[in-house]
């Protein structure tokens, strides 16, 4: 199935009226989203512009007694300044919004188009790995379930660091289960620009010496005492050649949690571009049969 998959639907031109629609029969409110930001930062930017206007008036007006009205509308100027910052800004949250929504759509139409199951968001997603219990305002979207030829789950992983207000991140994640009994891993890759990953969920984890050309690629975190284990494990999987350079191209943080492989990436896996899934796809089914095996 993974090798005849048809990718139109991901770049296909779309309705605009059927992507809201979609969103709205999913629970977002797009319109009455854009409408509240715009709203406030309206009213933001209006405020600060103001009370910038208003001494600026005043120190004009005292300074150049004689200049008339010219002098009083230059001390407008911040509040006009203000007010035409609001609208290029409020364009640009509409252009972003609409976008979003084509994305969302375009990935459900894949998804039917192959036999895959969709959901637009999910709240408090549920899985074994670390990272799912950090933060909160947890979420997941554009999750996109497989059953043949293995189970596979994709999606994006988002939160807010910190108090409700603080900042949203968001993991590109996939993950398949896996025939096998095996430790706790988490391999965090050493390439620039793939974020900082952290949470290694109940499991107290540590950090084995380990040895050969994949503790170049990935820095190892597993249970203590079992190096031994672990190294062997990782030679005969993870670290043979023709997969530590498929993660060199492309370059993912992969955990072995509960009898479940996970990919990470700062970068959207759950995706519009074709290439990013006919990547992950064959790299997750191998890497995981590598580790059955």
């Amino acid at each position: 199935m993974l090798n005849d998959l048809d990718y139109t639907p991901l770049t296909a031109p779309v309705d605009p009226a059927a992507a809201l629609a979609h969103a709205k029969a999913n629970g977002d409110r797009p319109a009455g989203n854009v409408a509240c930001c715009s709203l406030l930062f309206a009213l933001a930017a209006v405020t600060f512009s103001g009370l910038l206007s208003v001494p600026l008036s005043m120190y004009l007006a005292d300074t150049h007694p004689d200049g008339g009205v010219g002098v009083r509308l230059l001390g407008l100027l911040p509040l006009a300044i203000g007010l035409g910052l609001v609208v290029p800004v409020i364009v640009l949250g509409r252009r972003s919004g609409r976008q979003e929504r084509i994305d969302h759509y375009r990935v459900m139409q894949f998804a039917a188009r192959n036999g895959m199951g969709y959901r637009m968001k999910v709240k408090d997603p549920e899985h074994p790995a670390g990272i799912f219990d950090i933060g909160i305002n947890r979420y997941a979207v554009d999750v996109v379930s497989i059953e043949d030829p293995r189970p596979m789950e994709i999606g994006q992983y988002g939160y807010s660091a910190g108090y409700h207000n603080g900042e949203p991140r968001r993991w590109g994640y996939a993950t398949t289960p896996l025939d096998a009994n095996l430790p706790h891993l988490v391999l965090k890759s050493r390439a620039k620009r793939t974020g900082a990953m952290i949470g290694s969920g109940e499991d107290t984890l540590g950090q084995p010496e380990l040895r050969g050309p994949g503790t170049d690629v990935f820095s190892i975190s597993g249970p203590f005492g079992r190096v031994g284990e672990i190294q062997a494990l990782l030679d005969r999987t993870l670290f043979s050649p023709d997969l530590l350079a498929r993660y060199a191209e492309r370059p993912v943080h992969i955990e072995i949690v509960e009898n479940r492989l996970y990919f990470f990436s700062p970068e959207p896996l759950s995706t519009t571009d074709p290439g990013t899934w006919r990547w992950l796809l064959a790299l997750l089914a191998d890497t995981a049969e590598r580790l059955e095996s």
